[in-house]
């Protein structure tokens, strides 16, 4: 007997996915509106546009098929490559916040490559662990599979985008979790991380003094670690956007000062408030009740996230949903711990609520891949 329209319409859509998420671009578009207000009518616009771009990658990734990116890995990793170098090219590139991480294009600026370079990622890292059927131990098969986030993690770096790695190596780690590598394996690569920043902080500024100029950590960085180290350095130099941040959010309290009566924000003396720091306006015009209800939003997101993944009867689409969750989850915990001091100040935008067609197309196509792997659960 053929099925009925709804149970149709259920197996191919994910409600709760589309609902929170829905109610995320209502969220964020409302915060974006009043972050933004005294910095021209056109913001707003500007954002749902990038919304209404974002529902084209979203449907075309829920059209097609998720199986055929595993047959697809090659080209698709001479495409990752060719975004993640772009900004290098000369004339191509655009700087920002001390990374030459944007494209323009006769000095109009474009987009951000990074951004859905991190979908390609995720698919290709999906199809090379999947290889080793949820079982990878031997030495050469971690060894192989890192390599592929080594080489991403190099072309970031080179931009120099350290916000934006980290986000790579949250997606590797989190599929290399379901992808069945020991954990042994992760203890190693911690230690030797932990290592390599520590001789990296240590010898700084002797590579610098050899070379004539910066070579692992450009200065902007070294005093964002400093403050993390230390919340009160500086606060009216290296320290003053998180001194302006934890201001703002604490002063909030439970229900906050109003919609657009921040303020902080409505006084200049927040900064990047509607990209980077938009959770601080939320903390201080919705205050604490505003606050618990975005974190609400996103735990139920990754949770329908989750409950896709393991549907999914085939452990490729289990670890593309499994990249996903690791890059929303990195992205939210990076970017609301750097607004109170409890994470390092990055250049992270947070999903769906900070302003930016980059992030917003890249996240809504994220949405699109996980609505491909739920309607082919069955394997339609």
């Amino acid at each position: 007997m053929d099925k009925t329209p709804y149970t149709r319409f259920r197996n191919a859509v994910n409600l709760p996915l589309v609902i929170w998420t829905v109610a995320l671009l209502i969220y964020g578009s409302v915060m974006v509106s009043s972050a933004t207000t005294g910095m021209g009518s056109g913001m707003l616009t500007r954002q749902l546009v990038g919304i209404a771009v974002g529902l084209v990658p979203l449907v075309v990734a829920w059209v097609l098929d998720y199986k055929v990116l595993k047959h697809w890995m090659g080209p698709l990793l001479v495409g990752l490559c060719i975004l993640l170098i772009s900004p290098r090219i000369p004339g191509l590139g655009y700087e920002a916040g001390g990374a030459t991480s944007w494209l323009q294009l006769f000095g109009v600026r474009l987009f951000q490559p990074s951004e859905p370079a991190k979908l390609i990622f995720i698919a290709v890292m999906a199809a090379v662990v999947s290889e080793y059927k949820g079982r990878i131990d031997k030495p050469q098969d971690v060894l192989r599979v890192i390599s592929y986030m080594g080489l991403a993690l190099v072309l970031i770096l080179m931009q120099p985008d350290l916000g934006t790695g980290l986000v790579f190596v949250a997606i590797a780690a989190g599929m290399l979790l379901v992808g069945g590598m020991k954990g042994r394996w992760f203890l190693i690569f911690g230690l030797a991380a932990v290592v390599a920043v520590g001789g990296i902080l240590l010898l700084d500024t002797a590579l610098d003094n050899m070379a004539g100029e910066d070579v692992a950590l450009k200065d902007y960085q070294k005093d964002r670690l400093l403050v993390f180290i230390d919340n009160t350095r500086d606060p009216q130099g290296a320290g003053y956007n998180l001194a302006q941040s934890k201001i703002a959010v604490g002063s909030g309290g439970v229900s906050g000062k109003g919609l657009a009566a921040g303020t902080q924000s409505n006084l200049n003396f927040l900064p990047e408030r509607h990209t980077d720091f938009i959770f601080a306006v939320l903390g201080e015009e919705l205050g604490f009740t505003g606050a618990v209800l975005l974190l609400g939003l996103y735990l139920a997101l990754l949770i329908s996230a989750l409950a896709i993944s393991t549907s999914s009867r085939d452990l490729y689409g289990a670890l593309i949903c499994a990249g996903i969750i690791s890059m929303w989850s990195f992205q939210i915990l990076e970017n609301i711990g750097m607004t109170i001091g409890m994470m390092p100040i990055t250049g992270i935008p947070l999903p769906f609520m900070s302003f930016g067609s980059s992030a917003m197309v890249t996240n809504l196509g994220a949405v699109g891949m996980l609505l491909s792997v739920w309607s082919r659960r069955y394997g339609t």
